[in-house]
């Protein structure tokens, strides 16, 4: 048998679910076999292959570098042909059997709430929204993680040919801290050179690959990473910073006392747009791209002042 006969999808499924499961056992109760069955195919894989994906010599069976390198590209394999089953099956019943939606955190997932009510009203789509930070939007859309992404323009994003985008809505960041915070007590304006002597609150960017991306940070300022928008509010509600805030994310806060605008510091802008792969457009993406638009246009002129 032909070395490329030997590298079955069946094979690099085998490989990544020993991976994620971290053994044997766990991998072979996750698809359905007895472990011994894992076994023989990995053996049957690096006979055929002459190679060594496994290093045996500890009491914890390990990818070896070569296994590795196999692993990570036969996963583009694998996404590739699980994108290609799905476009076959939208492409036969019209609506597809899921989608993904990557939500960049600029954007609170619940103001998509009525339009996804609204899609699945018509389908059994299985819909699944996706929290993602900065270049992580991007990079699950690229990847084919999401098959739609909501996110926010930067200078730094690089346009991808098979990708287009549809501008939503144009969004505004104040910055903000605590009420107690010693920044308020600057002389407004508030230049660069104040907030850089301040902590900044920042979320992390979910990109796994691509590099990673920066919103309203300075250089030489100290910061706080956290995982999640929901987390800096509430880091900034604990006075451990200052941060620019979305107003799709302000809500009332500002009226309750709970953050304070700091006087002087200029507003923030950027884009925010609905961006898709132009590859397989089944009924539910298409739904989408068509209604998300002026429902969240309706959303943002029912919550102006």
């Amino acid at each position: 048998m032909s070395r490329e006969k030997a590298l079955t999808l069946d094979a690099l499924r085998v490989l990544d679910a020993i991976d994620r499961r971290g053994s044997f056992a766990a991998a072979a109760d996750e698809l359905g076999k007895v472990p011994s069955a894992l076994s023989y195919t990995v053996q049957k894989l690096e006979d055929e292959l002459d190679l060594s994906l496994f290093d045996r010599s500890g009491h914890k069976t390990r990818f070896t570098p070569v296994g590795r390198l196999l692993l990570e590209q036969g996963r583009h394999l694998l996404q590739a042909s699980n994108q290609l089953v799905e476009a076959a099956r939208a492409l036969e019943r019209g609506w597809e059997t899921s989608l993904t939606l990557a939500v960049d955190g600029i954007l609170p997932c619940h103001r998509l709430f009525p339009a996804i009510e609204a899609l699945l009203s018509q389908t059994d789509t299985d819909v699944r929204l996706s929290h993602e930070i900065l270049a992580g939007s991007w990079e699950a859309l690229e990847t084919g993680r999401a098959d739609l992404a909501i996110a926010a323009l930067q200078d730094e994003v690089q346009e991808h040919s098979g990708i287009k985008t549809q501008l939503l809505y144009r969004e505004t960041f104040m910055y903000v801290a605590h009420p107690d915070h010693p920044i308020h007590d600057e002389q407004a304006p508030i230049s660069t050179e104040v907030l850089q002597k301040y902590r900044a609150i920042a979320v992390a960017d979910t990109a796994r690959h691509k590099p990673s991306l920066t919103f309203n940070l300075l250089n030489r300022q100290p910061r706080l990473t956290v995982s999640t928008m929901r987390d800096k509010v509430d880091a900034l509600k604990a006075g451990l910073g200052i941060s620019t805030l979305p107003q799709a994310w302000l809500g009332d806060m500002l009226k309750r006392g709970e953050l304070k605008e700091i006087a002087g510091a200029e507003h923030q802008h950027a884009d925010v747009v609905l961006a898709w792969r132009r590859d397989a457009m089944g009924k539910a993406k298409s739904w989408l791209i068509r209604e998300l638009p002026a429902l969240l246009a309706r959303r943002e002129d029912s919550a102006a002042p």
